[in-house]
């Protein structure tokens, strides 16, 4: 999912109460990109610093601090620098968890 030029930090996921959910910040260096990926939860972004541009489902969105971004469930993303600085972002994500029984 993070290529080279990527830093994770903090990341923490938990389940309670039928859902299971995290929270990571992440910081992408000036030039990199995550590599395509997707994810069974829904997921949503808050631009902490830096300029980039977001894939979202072949969608091409700007990203400027304070930017908030939801992606969906199953919807294949990438975020990639596009400045001289970090990228630093904070993810959150949550699913429902389904247990068999």
């Amino acid at each position: 999912m993070f290529s080279d030029p990527t830093e994770v930090f903090g990341e923490v996921e938990a389940e309670a109460r039928g859902l299971r959910y995290g929270a990571m910040v992440f910081t992408v260096k000036p030039g990199g990109a995550t590599s395509p990926h997707q994810h069974a939860s829904e997921e949503t972004w808050l631009v902490q610093e830096g300029l980039g541009r977001a894939m979202v489902s072949g969608q091409d969105i700007g990203l400027i601090p304070g930017t908030r971004l939801t992606v969906p469930a199953g919807a294949l993303h990438s975020i990639t620098n596009t400045s001289t600085g970090d990228l630093t972002v904070i993810s959150f994500w949550w699913r429902e968890v389904v247990h068999g029984g």
